[in-house]
């Protein structure tokens, strides 16, 4: 249609011309000059051109300013620019706001953005912080200096910014990290104790939509449907799971099985009831299917158990949770479900405590400023170190920390047939577990609880963790009329603090 402009517009066909050949002369500009080594990188927004521009041309005891998408900070392209500044010690200010009080009339309400103010050169030791602030006078009452050391001890592979919402969300979350290493430490050998390697789901939900297909299409082939795949002959699909589909030790979290067009509108489907999770037979109808075939052509001899381990990419700070991990039968996965691929399988129901915790969850949100739970996110939260596991239990000296954890995974996991080969890894040779809501709270409380000692808190910081979950706390005062999440999870960590104490 462009070509054939020449003929049918070539004015416009002109201006076409011009204007692309200036844009790439601008692209060239950029990221050949040399002016910019800095941000010219990935894909560029020009923000961040401005911003290293800004901080190159001022005189070496001045000072520049500039408002920015908060991504300045905490984005992977503009990481080199942010984190050479604080390794510099040239950053100065950095203040955060949410648009919330609409500063900016005529841009979105959840809009992040930020001041940033940076030296010439002068050395700054303590720069000054807030974070989510909604209106400009109240950010002398909410700033706080954090040291460049500091903030690069959390995010070590990228120097990008944590976003904390208090001085004390800092020191939590500071006293966390120098306990604990990330998750995968880029430039050591051994910085990837866990073994991880992870693949953005299996199939993408675009490019590889040629692959999928519907019940009608299954239909048509004269296949037919055991409640979870379809089959005929020797050929077999097997469901194709979307991030919506799952979540916390619960493959069964939603189902298209019933949706409205309004709800597939919004992005929302219809959630399994408690009846229908204690039907071990009972599982969730996707909307597409895709050939085993290609489903063991694409892991490639990668993985070779009948589970997987992963979490939903998409997701938000101000979510009632933040992290979301889940482990499902082996199946087609969506490309917004990142899976984990560990070399030792048997870390898997320990590394999925660790994720499902309120602690991990809680220093996840420290760090997100998006919609998407990146791989430079997840790399760079803080994981105990896997030999932790290995120790004896603080509260249960006779069975190591692992051996108390996998069981209660386990029981939490396995509710349906589909999971009895995760469960057989793992020793567990019996029928599936009930779904009992009011055990699965208890369990999920023992790992909380559990999570929050091996973190090292205390009960007053696990209760300021507690009170940084507003939904979960609105949530449970809706349905059980208290903010059960906290009763049961300091209940449990008062009882672990007391067995773990010397008689």
């Amino acid at each position: 249609m462009i070509a054939a402009l020449a003929d049918s517009d070539p004015e416009l066909h002109r201006e076409f011309t011009v204007e692309s050949r200036r844009g790439a002369a601008e692209n060239l500009l950029i990221r050949e000059s040399g002016r910019y080594p800095l941000t010219a990188r990935g894909k560029i927004n020009t923000y961040s051109i401005f911003a290293e521009t800004f901080r190159t041309i001022i005189r070496p005891d001045g000072r520049m300013g500039i408002i920015t998408p908060t991504g300045l900070a905490t984005d992977a392209t503009t990481s080199a620019f942010f984190s050479d500044t604080l390794r510099s010690e040239r950053l100065a200010t950095f203040f955060d706001f949410d648009n919330e009080a609409k500063i900016f009339a005529s841009v979105h309400h959840a809009f992040r953005f930020a001041v940033t103010s940076m030296t010439g050169g002068n050395r700054v030791e303590r720069p000054l912080f807030s974070f989510l602030t909604r209106h400009v006078a109240e950010v002398h009452l909410r700033q706080f200096s954090l040291a460049a050391e500091e903030l690069l001890l959390l995010n070590p592979n990228t120097g990008t910014l944590p976003l904390f919402r208090s001085r004390r969300d800092a020191e939590i979350t500071l006293g966390i990290y120098r306990n604990h290493p990330v998750l995968i430490r880029d430039g050591d050998l051994n910085g990837n104790p866990w073994g991880l390697t992870f693949s953005q789901g299996l199939f993408n939900m675009a490019s590889d939509s040629g692959l999928f297909r519907t019940a009608d299409d299954l239909t048509a082939l004269g296949a037919s449907f055991d409640g979870w795949a379809w089959q005929v002959g020797d050929k077999r699909w097997l469901p194709l799971y979307e991030a919506k589909l799952l979540s916390h030790f619960d493959h069964r979290y939603s189902t298209y099985k019933g949706a409205t067009q309004a709800q597939l509108n919004v992005g929302s489907l219809p959630r399994l009831t408690d009846a229908d999770h204690r039907d071990p037979e009972m599982e969730p109808l996707p909307k597409y299917w895709v050939s085993k075939a290609d489903i063991d052509r694409v892991l490639g001899g990668r993985w070779d158990r009948q589970w997987l381990v992963g979490f939903r990419d998409i997701t938000n700070a101000g979510n009632e949770r933040t992290f979301v991990p889940s482990v499902l039968p082996c199946a087609a996965v969506g490309h917004t479900y990142p899976i984990a691929i560990l070399k030792d399988f048997r870390l898997a129901p320990l590394l999925q405590a660790v994720w499902s915790s309120l602690a991990c969850d809680y220093v996840t949100r420290q760090k997100i400023s998006g919609t998407h739970l990146t791989y430079g996110i997840v790399n760079q939260i803080a994981v105990p170190h896997p030999s932790t596991f290995d120790q004896p239990a603080p509260w249960q000296p006779d069975i190591t920390l692992a051996e108390y954890i996998t069981p209660r995974v386990v029981e939490l996991n396995y509710t349906s047939h589909r999971m009895a080969p995760y469960a057989r890894d793992f020793g567990y040779d019996g029928p599936q577990f009930p779904w009992d809501p009011d055990r699965r709270a208890l369990l999920n409380a023992e790992l909380d609880a559990a999570m929050f000692h091996i973190y090292g808190l205390t009960r007053d910081e696990v209760e300021h963790v507690l009170d940084t979950f507003p939904i979960v706390r609105r949530n449970d005062e809706r349905d059980y009329g208290e903010y059960r999440t906290k009763r049961l999870v300091l209940g449990q960590f008062d009882r672990l603090e007391y067995a773990s104490s010397p008689s």
